[in-house]
């Protein structure tokens, strides 16, 4: 199903870690390993010309200036190429008015093609009167940007005759109740996937527009609490289904030791002497008392196998 996720940024040249960190920016989006398609509208559309243009735009801005808004868009996966890209260009153009500069990079392809989505860069000013005229920087631009959204992609579901549609609020104000997982990140589940440890520490995260201070200390050791971004999730994902079938597990389990004990207070008859259905009921009680009972068996089965076929060459 389509899913929201909209996330905005800003680029200052008085509070990016270098300079050109937005040529920087265009550079890794525009990387050919990722990126599947590259256009814009009142600036260079390659990304060599791009960064260049950028930098010459930063050189000439004020030192306190806002020199780009990073937009990134999660694509609804029920549209095609084609469509996604049609989605942007209308999105990106009511966004600046027609007036102002933007780049789209789409990634769709290899770790992202389960994951398609758009870094969107805007640069706030009037292509003739330098002016500004999205209003980026002011109060509310975030959320008129994922309203905006919003509408465009489910106009666009609409007309591609899909019945999916994308929700910017929150699951408290649609009547879901349930806490909202976090992103994961592909470095996050390879970790989860190598089973690394968690290396939670306080960071320095800055405050937005109009906050009292600059920034503020996160300490993310109290909010992970020793668990990963997928190990978070994976709990929040689980269902009153689910917890159900656990107990139903849990009893069959329970059961199933029952009656192994019991069997195991009986003389049990000779294997060779015993049923297909008792010998069935004895694997399935080894198998949950013991699940790599299985497998050891098997291993115990082939290693026999091969003492027979040795014998028999060597006779």
């Amino acid at each position: 199903m389509a899913i929201y996720s909209l996330h905005h940024s800003a680029i200052g040249k008085a509070t990016q870690p270098r300079t050109n960190t937005a040529a920087a920016h265009v550079r890794y989006i525009a990387r050919k390993r990722a990126c599947t398609r590259l256009f814009g509208a009142r600036m260079p559309a390659t990304s060599a010309k791009a960064q260049a243009w950028l930098r010459e735009q930063e050189q000439a801005d004020r030192k306190n200036a806002r020199i780009c808004d990073k937009v990134l868009l999660a694509l609804p996966r029920e549209l095609t190429a084609d469509q996604n890209a049609e989605l942007v260009r209308a999105f990106a153009e009511e966004v600046t008015r027609g007036r102002a500069s933007w780049l789209a990079a789409f990634h769709a392809k290899g770790k992202d093609a389960h994951n398609p989505h758009c870094h969107l860069v805007i640069r706030d000013r009037d292509v003739e009167t330098g002016k500004r005229v999205c209003s980026m920087s002011e109060r509310g631009s975030t959320d008129r940007l994922r309203l905006l959204w919003e509408r465009h992609a489910n106009a666009a579901l609409e007309r591609a005759g899909r019945d999916d549609r994308i929700d910017r609020r929150t699951l408290k104000a649609q009547g879901i109740k349930r806490r909202p997982t976090i992103h994961e990140g592909l470095s996050a589940r390879d970790m989860e996937k190598d089973g690394k440890a968690v290396r939670s520490r306080v960071r320095t995260v800055r405050n937005g527009v109009g906050a009292r201070s600059g920034a503020r200390s996160v300490d993310y050791r109290k909010v992970d609490q020793g668990r990963s971004r997928p190990g978070y999730n994976d709990h929040l994902r689980e269902t009153e289904a689910d917890y159900w079938a656990a107990i139903d597990a849990d009893r069959i389990a329970r059961d199933w030791r029952a009656q192994d004990e019991q069997r195991a207070r009986e003389v049990p008859p000779p294997r060779d002497r015993l049923s297909f259905s008792q010998k069935l009921a004895l694997n399935r009680a080894a198998e949950v008392r013991d699940p790599g009972w299985k497998a050891r068996e098997r291993q115990k089965t082939l290693a026999r196998w091969k003492r027979e076929q040795e014998r028999d060459r060597e006779r």
